[in-house]
């Protein structure tokens, strides 16, 4: 009956997928079953990533890091990116974030690099915090994309996720904005209701997209006001130059058999 019933199950959901016209956002083809995006596109995202500053990101001053260290902003504002924001990527986060496709999140979430020393002493310090949505945007989304990467982050790496930001005003997605107004909009955006939770504890700030660095700085700023022991930047995908600004920190990220 076993056998049986997985081929009603799998008619069932080819006829599903049918009738809803399942297709891969990034390419807009059919996915095999079981699986968000199809191979071809999934084959195009690399798996390396980046190490940068979000200072130099932010545009206060370009340099290269040496040992992930920034010559001229120090270590305080590390990020560790997933592969650049471009085609197809881009268009799957876009459904992802935009489009209501919240199953993709275990795919972005495959992207993210892994912190350093997740196995040694200092990774049973580590806690989770997602940049979080303005509850109102939230409510619009249906999801928190930050929040859905986190939990399945979590899931893989043992590390507590805990909700510490809170967004203080809604305004415009940043993708719609140039890199002047993102820095401008993003200023005092955050703050941390209860700064216990993250007191002395080193942090891993988590979001999805990379881009000026504004929305990851200021929530930094915010954790480091809290008490955080310090913040590292990890985010899915990243919209800056890595041949300027930083250097690849991993030849090859886990897969996880995921497609």
């Amino acid at each position: 009956m076993i056998p049986i019933q997985r081929a009603i199950h799998a008619g069932f959901r080819d006829l599903c997928d049918m009738l809803l016209d399942r297709r891969c956002p990034g390419c807009g083809g059919s996915p095999p079953r079981d699986r968000e995006v199809c191979a071809a596109c999934d084959g195009r995202v690399g798996r390396s990533g980046v190490a940068l500053c979000l200072h130099c990101l932010h545009g206060d001053r370009a340099a290269t890091l040496s040992e992930r260290v920034c010559p001229a902003h120090g270590p305080g504002r590390l990020l560790l990116a997933g592969p650049a924001f471009e085609p197809p990527l881009d268009r799957i986060i876009h459904a992802f974030k935009y489009e209501g496709a919240s199953a993709l999140a275990r795919w972005v979430g495959s992207l993210l690099p892994e912190p350093p020393g997740l196995r040694e002493g200092i990774g049973r310090e580590y806690v989770l915090v997602p940049v979080a949505l303005h509850p109102a945007r939230r409510a619009w989304r249906g999801f928190d994309q930050a929040s859905l990467l986190a939990r399945d982050a979590s899931d893989r790496w043992g590390i507590p996720v805990v909700d510490a930001l809170v967004r203080t005003r809604d305004h415009e997605p940043q993708a719609r904005l140039d890199p002047e107004r993102r820095r401008e909009s993003m200023k005092g955006a955050f703050r941390v209701p209860k700064p216990a939770a993250i007191s002395g504890r080193p942090v891993i700030l988590l979001d999805d997209v990379a881009t000026t660095g504004s929305t990851l700085l200021a929530a930094g700023e915010a954790l480091d006001r809290a008490g955080a022991a310090w913040v590292l930047s990890l985010a899915a995908s990243h919209g800056g130059d890595p041949a300027r600004q930083g250097r690849e920190i991993s030849a090859t990220l886990p897969r996880r058999g995921i497609l």
